[in-house]
């Protein structure tokens, strides 16, 4: 696989400077996104109302900036996702945070999240965002992987496939951990990229306590129809742990497909 994680100082700088020598961007005015970064909607009680708002100023929670919230809640993701430079920015920051503490954070939310004096009736009521922010929650760690991926020129994957004009799917993957099931006919790109985040996201599959139990299959299923049977695996991999949350309903946001469609069609 070629998963790679900043290990060094000089990996570091070598990093920062190919990015600051990209001319479709200046630095100095970059903003990280945030997840939820627009109004949240009315339909919530009270009690998980209050509760969104301490969770979105918690520090610990701010400082992983997690990839696995961004991509559903974030308007400025969203902008971002156009331009390689940008998305190559966030994806560094968010590489930047220590995977191990920022899982542990996240998953000591989503129990939070679910608890009865805060979201358990809004979670129970299927509500939109209340789900986006479990699902993101709890799929951390198998999109912090596969966001933080590189390609053999050090680019990351996910900023060349969201970016990519030619092969308009090639971001649809990133949405299995989400529980957001691949689009029948979708042509993701045969390369390295999507070999790995497939094997990364297999290595997830096998646990009922994630999303992407319920995606993964046929996802893999249509990713061999065209990149051959040998590219990925077509079951989920042995399961190595479970995760100490319990399991949520998987709803794809509509809204953010139709979104995703819209752009890369523009």
């Amino acid at each position: 696989m070629h998963l790679r994680r900043r290990q060094n100082e000089t990996e570091a700088n070598t990093t920062t400077s190919s990015l600051e020598t990209d001319s479709s961007g200046n630095g100095e005015d970059f903003e990280m996104p945030k997840p939820f970064d627009t109004a949240l909607s009315n339909n919530f009680t009270a009690s998980c109302a209050a509760w969104f708002k301490t969770f979105l100023l918690n520090e610990a929670f701010t400082q992983c900036h997690p990839f696995s919230l961004m991509l559903q809640t974030s308007s400025a993701m969203f902008d971002v996702s156009k331009s390689f430079f940008r998305i190559s920015q966030t994806l560094e920051e968010t590489c930047r945070a220590d995977m191990t503490d920022c899982a542990s954070t996240m998953g000591q939310l989503a129990r939070d999240l679910i608890a009865d004096e805060n979201c358990a009736v809004d979670y129970a009521n299927d509500n939109p965002q209340v789900l986006q922010a479990y699902n993101g929650l709890i799929a951390y760690e198998p999109l912090y992987q596969a966001g933080c991926l590189r390609d053999d020129s050090g680019s990351y994957c996910y900023a060349n496939a969201v970016t990519n004009r030619s092969a308009t799917t090639d971001a649809y993957p990133y949405y299995l951990p989400l529980g957001v099931p691949l689009l029948g006919g979708t042509r993701a790109t045969c390369n390295s990229c999507l070999q790995d985040v497939m094997a990364i996201f297999s290595s997830f599959a096998g646990n009922t306590t994630q999303p992407i139990s319920k995606t993964y299959n046929d996802a893999a299923q249509q990713v061999a129809i065209v990149c051959g049977t040998g590219f990925v695996n077509q079951t989920a991999a042995p399961l190595k742990g479970l995760a100490p949350v319990t399991s949520v309903p998987f709803t794809p946001s509509l809204a953010l497909i139709l979104m995703l469609v819209l752009y890369l069609f523009q």
